[in-house]
């Protein structure tokens, strides 16, 4: 086996040595794909490795935006992954739709079911959780954990600068951008949870990205949308909102606020008491 080291920090060429004889060890595994950097970095890496003996699913629910599944099936295309589709209906487990503190647990727990259903005889399933991943509250982690799905990237010892930097060695910088997370995490804990508000905060997102706020947060508050933008965005965007007043109350936002604080990660987290 090769020892990869040109191009990359000793850190990073060392956590990839581990995840090729990770991922050799494996010999079939099934890589949870979303489009986001992790997932697409743990894709890249099984066509590498072990070319013959992956598939990457992605799931289709309620909490995946358009644009999101747009740009998973659009790198599935350009990297020519081996690939399938399947569908989960998120909102039909009832503690998922009533968005209890725990909801991210049982969302995971029904998700990677319908996944390890595909699984063969031999295959591990693998997701790309990463060790930034450790300092934020993630109730799907027990899930996980209690599924028996594989970490690999958090494994080998992989932070999101790393996976960034691996991608960029790779070739594959188009990759990296900055973190999404599903439409539930817009809404309050103990809130229930409907296509009609997904609905709601996708179309308002969707609104903000295409006149200027690329990355953003729409916080739901039922009639209150309150907005997170890098702190930097701030001022920029007040101009671009108060432009958008009138669409975004069509939406059924009846008073629309910026956060002064700028984007915080997990920040509906608070309403738990756990930390962002």
């Amino acid at each position: 086996m090769s020892t990869i080291k040109s191009g990359l920090l000793p850190e990073t060429a060392q956590a990839l040595n581990l995840l090729q004889a990770l991922m050799v060890a494996h010999k079939q595994a099934i890589v949870a794909f979303s489009g986001g950097m992790d997932s697409s970095l743990l894709a890249l890496a099984a066509q590498r490795y072990i070319p013959d003996g992956y598939q990457a699913i992605l799931v289709d629910s309620e909490f995946m935006s358009a644009n999101e599944m747009r740009i998973a099936r659009a790198i599935v295309q350009k990297h020519s992954l081996k690939f399938k589709e399947i569908s989960v209906s998120a909102l039909d487990e009832p503690l998922v739709a009533a968005n209890p503190p725990l909801r991210c647990y049982h969302c995971k727990k029904a998700i990677f079911k319908k996944i390890l259903a595909e699984a063969q005889p031999g295959q591990t399933v693998c997701e790309g959780s990463v060790t930034d991943d450790n300092d934020d509250y993630r109730p799907g982690k027990k899930a996980i954990k209690e599924l028996a799905i594989t970490s690999p990237l958090l494994e080998c010892g992989f932070s999101k600068a790393m996976v960034g930097e691996v991608l960029q060695y790779w070739g594959a910088a188009n990759l990296i951008r900055p973190a999404q997370s599903c439409l539930a995490t817009r809404i309050e804990t103990d809130t229930p949870i409907d296509k009609a508000v997904l609905q709601q905060i996708e179309k308002a997102e969707e609104l903000l990205r295409k006149n200027g706020l690329t990355y953003c947060r729409l916080r739901h508050h039922n009639n209150l949308a309150r907005i997170e933008v890098a702190p930097d965005q701030i001022h920029r965007a007040l101009d671009i909102i108060a432009s958008l007043a009138q669409p975004l109350r069509s939406l059924g936002y009846q008073h629309v606020c910026i956060d002064a604080g700028g984007y915080q990660k997990g920040s509906m987290n608070r309403q738990t008491g756990q930390s962002s």
